[in-house]
């Protein structure tokens, strides 16, 4: 994966604004001297690509902070003759041996660009105090410092331009017309083998909990990026340019692999920019068809694992991310170049910017790059489409680091993160609204926006109704549910779905084979050592044993006792008078059942209720009384009005209806403790529900379902600071 480059590419063609006043009055001039002060001595200029007109274009680089700035033909023109006399002077040259046209406003615009991004040298005081004023302008304090760091760091490794230099001939095949012909064969034959083998696909997909799996995983996943990062350096050494570092960048703390390719902007061929940007993609997706290719050709394994995990996510993660313009990997340079525009997201964002605030203020404001305005349709809804694009991620990543640290912690983190990705753009935009400078005027698009405004803040304060969906069950009040005691075969089903059966009457007759053979085991041993101690008189030996025997008596016959009430419970009678609801299809003589399987319902009243569980910041807007709606997830049931008759007060600690829990298909997540019981993840509070009409008819079994509970009017704002104290700072600090 490409992060953010360390340098910057700066335009400043023939459309550029350099007239006087244009800048800020910091990066003016020198008044004591109309001569232009010198250049830095280490700067360089290389030839740069052709513009979309076919005018040249040049590239200089500040090796000092590895900043590009690209320039036009007539600031070209302009340092050819840098030391020839005064801004005038200099504008009369350019105009008298070229075709350009040029002013002295040109050359002291020139002038004070390079004076803004310090590529001159700083002479006499105010040189010295322009030049101090620019450092401590990038200057930072420490709490922004330690957030710079957290957000993003780098930690080179090692140099790579040599070894790339030395093995670029051994793997000058890999960059062939017949190779790529090849690898598509590859993909074509590894899709073809894949879909040959889909089940085995699915149960790599699915089956990767070993640790050997993971392992290989991993491997392959370094092994990926790794590929990734030397598709770059090598295409970059093939066009001549030096890859001076590969190393860790640690985004947020995750660490991600890192090339230096700044070089590449010092190539004049936009198409070789392009390729040096893409070859990573290509190198993944290479071995993508090349591992997709194998992996139907070996045995199972880890190795194939690990092919697998090659042939399916990698080349998709690195295509959504990788190849996403929204931040600055290989898609954003890669639309950069395509487009010719250089730093595309601060060019776009001004546009953007400048668009919103036409639209809300009517600021009249002229358009702000002239250079950009036969794609200022693209680049406003690209703007857009990255804020948007971005509001979401920052707020994932957000999400991502509070669930990652302890609560605490996570809570600092994620503050920090959205103010600053989300809060602090949002009020610097509305800071630059309230400067002077900007010079608000009342007009049609100001009483619009504040009408929209005021509407949104409405919204946030009227009680709104609404609803609140939850998981719910179905089922008769005093219903037993009656379930397999033991892993056994049916005999004999004496009931059917509604009959009338009295407490203790046999409804079902189960046979075990193994629990039978352990009783018979267990009798035969009580009745050994029964034999033992009853002659033990006639045989010194057990006479001796006797207390030995007694023990293991007592043992074998509590045993047995125990193997015999498991016997018994095979004869599965009725535990309350009542009717029979629900009779499982499968339940039948010959069927084997397991052991906690369900057989049948008995209800004992006609009387029936919902059970609900709703969320603890939910709790606060259910009252009793409220009316609810019941949906059954099948659709061979009408809905049922019903009203709230209790709320639990106290949070359930173990669920007693398992049809809900999440590892029997239902929506309530819980995972079983050592004594087999189902207990809630999070922290819910049940809540019983009874029919509006009391001869609403029930279903003959248990119905799994949601129900909408009509909550307390209140309003988003007062519901959302309620959710959040709640959930935040009360309920997760509590560790």
């Amino acid at each position: 994966m490409d992060v953010i480059d360390p340098f910057h590419v700066n335009s400043l063609g023939e459309d550029t604004d350099l007239r006087p006043g244009a800048k800020a009055a910091a990066n003016d001039p020198p008044q004591g001297s109309s001569r232009p002060p010198p250049l830095r001595e280490e700067l360089h200029l290389f030839p740069g690509p052709r513009g979309k007109k076919g005018n040249p274009t040049w590239t200089l680089l500040d090796p000092a902070t590895n900043q590009f700035y690209r320039i036009g033909w007539r600031e070209f023109e302009i340092l050819c003759r840098w030391r020839r006399g005064e801004p005038d002077r200099i504008a009369e040259l350019v105009s008298k041996e070229t075709t350009l046209e040029t002013t002295t406003g040109d050359v002291t615009g020139l002038v004070r660009f390079l004076l803004g991004a310090s590529l001159l040298r700083p002479q006499g005081e105010p040189g010295l105090a322009r030049l101090n004023q620019h450092v401590k302008a990038n200057q930072h304090s420490w709490l922004q410092q330690i957030l710079h760091a957290y957000l993003f760091f780098r930690i080179p490794l090692f140099n790579p331009d040599r070894f790339l230099q030395r093995t670029l001939p051994w793997i000058s095949w890999a960059f062939s017309r017949k190779f790529f012909i090849a690898s598509g064969i590859a993909a074509l034959t590894g899709l073809h083998m894949m879909t040959r083998q889909w089940e085995i696909a699915v149960a790599t997909f699915s089956e990767t909990n070993t640790i050997t799996k993971v392992l290989f995983v991993t491997l392959a996943m370094f092994l990926t990026k790794a590929i990734h990062e030397l598709g770059h350096a090598y295409t970059a050494v093939r066009y001549g340019c030096r890859v001076p570092t590969i190393g860790v960048a640690f985004l947020m703390l995750l660490p991600v692999l890192y090339t230096d390719t700044s070089d590449v902007w010092k190539l004049p061929s936009r198409q070789q920019r392009l390729t040096v940007a893409a070859g990573g993609i290509l190198a993944e997706l290479l071995l993508t068809a090349w591992g997709s290719l194998i992996w139907g050709m070996l045995p199972l394994g880890g190795v194939k694992d690990a092919l697998f995990f090659i042939a399916t996510v990698s080349w998709v993660s690195t295509l959504i991310l990788n190849a996403s313009p929204f931040l600055r990997f290989d898609g954003y340079y890669l639309l950069s170049d395509w487009l010719g525009i250089e730093n595309l997201h601060d060019r776009a964002g001004h546009l953007g910017r400048w668009k919103l605030r036409e639209m809300l203020l009517g600021l009249g404001a002229p358009f702000p790059e002239a250079a950009l305005y036969e794609n200022r349709r693209f680049l406003i809804f690209f703007a857009w489409l990255t804020w948007i694009y971005r509001l979401f991620l920052y707020f994932g990543i957000a999400l991502a680091v509070y669930h990652l640290f302890f609560k605490v912690l996570g809570i600092i983190l994620m503050s920090f993160e959205i103010g600053w990705f989300l809060v602090r753009p949002i009020v610097g935009e509305i800071g630059f609204w309230l400067r002077p400078a900007t010079r608000i005027q009342f007009n049609s698009r100001v009483l619009i926006s504040l009408m929209v405004l005021m509407g949104l803040i409405s919204l946030l304060f009227i009680p709104w109704k609404g609803t609140i969906h939850a998981p719910a069950l179905l089922q008769r009040i005093d219903q037993v549910s009656v379930y397999a005691p033991a892993p056994a075969t049916i005999q004999i089903v004496s009931v059917t779905e509604g009959s009338q059966v009295k407490k203790g009457e046999i409804l079902l007759q189960l046979h075990s084979p193994d629990l039978e053979n352990q009783r018979s085991a267990a009798r035969l041993k009580v009745e050994m050592n029964e034999w033992k101690l009853n002659f033990r008189g006639a045989n010194p030996t057990l006479l001796e044993q006797s207390p030995v025997i007694n023990r293991e008596l007592a043992i074998d016959l509590t045993r047995y006792q125990e193997l015999e009430r498991q016997y018994a419970r095979l004869r599965v009678t009725a535990p309350i008078d009542g009717r029979v609801t629900f009779l499982e299809k499968d339940v039948k003589p010959g069927v084997w059942v397991a052991d906690g399987e369900p057989l049948l319902n008995l209800a004992h009243a006609e009387l029936w209720q919902v059970n609900a569980y709703v969320r603890e910041t939910d709790l606060s807007q259910i009252h009793t009384g409220a009316t609810a709606t019941f949906i059954p997830e099948g659709l061979d049931w009408p809905p049922m009005e019903c009203r709230v008759t209790s709320v639990d007060s106290v949070a359930v600690t173990t669920l007693e209806e398992p049809a809900l829990a999440s590892l029997l298909g239902g929506r309530l997540p819980v995972r079983r403790d050592e004594k087999g019981r189902l207990n809630p993840t999070t922290s819910i509070y049940r809540v019983v529900l009874q029919p509006v009409e009391s001869h609403t008819p029930a279903p003959p079994f248990v119905l799994r379902g949601n129900v909408m509970v009509e909550k307390q009017t209140s309003s988003t704002l007062v519901a959302y600071l309620h959710r959040t104290i709640t959930e935040i700072f009360i309920h997760e600090t509590m560790f």
